[in-house]
């Protein structure tokens, strides 16, 4: 083989040698970027989900203030209905009593 066509094999050598570790950077370098965009893009929705549970637990702490002042409103209206009955029959409950210790 002449001294030529050698050094022709040589440079072709060393291009493919050149070619293959570029080809290796640039998939390292993809790898990289792929797993920096895939942080960044959990980073991201994490933070959604947390602003997302944030609104969710203020609109369900509305809620139930809503329903504990309207229970508290029932339970009050039930307790001035039971009252004004009670009241309505003390005058008769204690006629009763006085009765039956006055007979003994």
């Amino acid at each position: 083989m002449s001294l030529d066509a050698m050094k022709r094999v040589a440079d072709a050598e060393a291009e493919a040698r050149q070619t293959l570790q570029d080809a290796t950077n640039e998939a390292k370098q993809m790898i990289a970027d792929a797993e920096s965009s895939g942080r960044a893009f959990q980073e991201k929705r994490s933070q959604e989900a947390d602003a997302e549970v944030k609104r969710m637990m203020a609109e369900a702490d509305a809620k139930a203030a809503a329903n504990q002042e309207e229970i508290m409103h029932h339970a009050e209206n039930q307790c001035a209905v039971l009252r004004a009955h009670a009241e309505s029959r003390l005058d008769e409950a204690s006629a009763c009593i006085v009765e039956r210790i006055v007979m003994g």
